[in-house]
């Protein structure tokens, strides 16, 4: 099951209202939401249950049982090579046989893999793999205590908001939080979390899935003479604004429906296409990712620490591993180390310090400058999702070569040409306007909070985000719905 899964739709309410009438009912409450996240992860394939399962038991025991050894690093080990090999074994087995068998010009050794429906990777794997990790390194840091209760873990692990997706939440952000001390009674700023829910859906239903039909003939048919002369810039710009709306329209959602059983968790997107350098960039889009790869992988690499030779080491491991981890494609490899080649240049650039040393580009508008970084930035991550939306590498070259090289009569033909698309942004980026206008300053949090001591406000925005969830639901392309992007990884 999934957000948009339309069994969804008596999913929610039967849970949160159980939830609700069973508020003061400790244990019957974890056992509720255990139960229903399980259920939600195994809708459709009830076996994968048995895996997150085990990862839980697993997970689980390798916390208690580091509060308990005094050979706390082998057991780290243990439970980092149980998470990574359980990760690997499903991501990227079909990738290593298939490179394999084209190595060696064996292609049955990659018989099973490539038929179609054989080789299934659990939905949602890389992500409680990763909330495994962040628990057991915070435990063996002493960051965070070892969960005695197993079904706390188990919830903490796969409770259904943010199982599929994230955000990758750390102990002390919703774990703690499930002791009977804390466990919420009632929504956290349900006006908030209403708010957050129908703005993503709208993301995704109305803006990500236009795009993404807009775009995907293209991309499916790229190196095909029926694209040849066609302009493929628009269509990574579409699809750099799809993948946008569609992760962040997903966490917006999850987020949500975290405030609605009490639980406030961290953004993990912060208007990251405003970002003035590959460096902010990063800390501006999948931040609980970023956080992950810098605490768990880049530090401990020594990054903040060697010398700068090892520090452009560090940077270059992360992000290419980082890279990997989204999919089980040599080009999502690629696609990491691009940015870690982008973020070296960036360093060097603000170690360099040259626009110090250049009197001319001081010369240079502040504002002017801001937005030739914007946009530098803004292009430099469009350009390389040619590596991230294509999985092939000479078509991804193709689409890139098609940037440059186009006929002058099929620069905007297909989807690129619906003005409608392209509207759509336009509107939406007038309502991030009007909404910042409202704020004033204040943070998200802050503005839903005064909204309590003004009736007649606080009833505006609730008509107003009951009026966007419908037209999302109005706007909906019929038929089979998109499943989320960030689903594969």
């Amino acid at each position: 099951m999934n957000f948009i899964h339309r069994d969804f739709i008596w999913f929610l309410p039967l849970v949160w209202t159980s939830w609700w009438l069973l508020r003061g009912k400790y244990s019957a409450q974890i056992a509720l939401l255990l139960g229903a996240s399980l259920v939600f992860y195994g809708w459709k394939r009830p076996s994968v249950v048995g895996l997150i399962a085990m990862y839980a038991l697993v997970d689980w025991s390798i916390g208690v049982w580091l509060g308990r050894t005094r050979r706390r690093r082998t057991v780290l080990v243990l439970g980092l090579i149980f998470n990574l090999g359980v990760l690997c074994f499903f991501k990227y087995t079909p990738l290593f046989l298939t490179t394999l068998a084209a190595l060696v010009h064996r292609p049955e050794l990659a018989a099973y893999v490539t038929q179609p429906g054989k080789w299934v990777v659990p939905m949602g794997l890389s992500f409680y793999s990763f909330t495994g990790i962040a628990y057991m390194v915070d435990v063996y840091r002493r960051i965070s205590a070892a969960e005695p209760n197993l079904a706390r873990f188990g919830l903490f692990t796969s409770f259904f908001p943010q199982l599929v997706a994230g955000p990758i939440l750390r102990p002390r952000e919703f774990l703690t939080h499930l002791s009977p001390a804390e466990f919420p009674q009632r929504p956290e700023a349900l006006m908030e979390a209403l708010c957050l829910i129908a703005r993503g859906y709208f993301k995704k239903l109305v803006l990500a899935d236009t795009f993404g039909f807009a775009a995907d003939p293209f991309f499916a048919e790229v190196a095909h003479p029926a694209t040849a002369g066609v302009w493929s810039l628009p269509y990574l710009y579409l699809y750099t604004w799809q993948i946008l709306f569609d992760f962040s329209g997903y966490t917006d959602i999850a987020r949500g429906l975290g405030l609605a059983f009490g639980f406030r968790w961290p953004e993990n997107f912060r208007a990251p296409y405003l970002a003035v350098s590959v460096q902010e960039f990063w800390r501006r889009w999948h931040m609980t990712l970023s956080r992950f790869l810098r605490d768990y992988l880049y530090i401990p690499l020594g990054g903040k620490e060697g010398s700068t030779l090892w520090a452009a080491y560090c940077v270059m491991v992360t992000f290419t591993l980082g890279g990997f981890w989204h999919g089980a494609s040599w080009n999502f490899l690629l696609w990491g180390a691009m940015h870690g080649v982008f973020m070296l240049i960036n360093r060097g650039w603000q170690k360099l310090g040259l626009l110090r040393r250049f009197s001319a580009l001081q010369t240079i508008p502040a504002s002017v400058r801001w937005g030739l970084s914007l946009a530098l930035t803004f292009h430099v991550v469009c350009l390389a999702r040619a590596f991230f939306r294509i999985t092939h590498f000479s078509e991804s070259c193709e689409c890139l070569r098609k940037v440059l090289c186009f006929d002058s009569g099929k620069v905007f033909v297909g989807g690129a040409a619906d003005l409608s698309v392209w509207l759509l942004l336009g509107v939406y980026g007038i309502g991030v306007l009007v909404f910042a206008r409202l704020r004033r300053g204040a943070s998200v949090p802050e503005f839903f909070a005064a909204l309590h001591t003004r009736p007649f406000t606080r009833g505006l925005i609730a008509g107003g985000a009951i009026g966007l969830l419908v037209v999302s639901i109005l706007l909906a392309r019929t038929g089979e719905k998109m499943p989320f992007i960030y689903f594969q990884f």
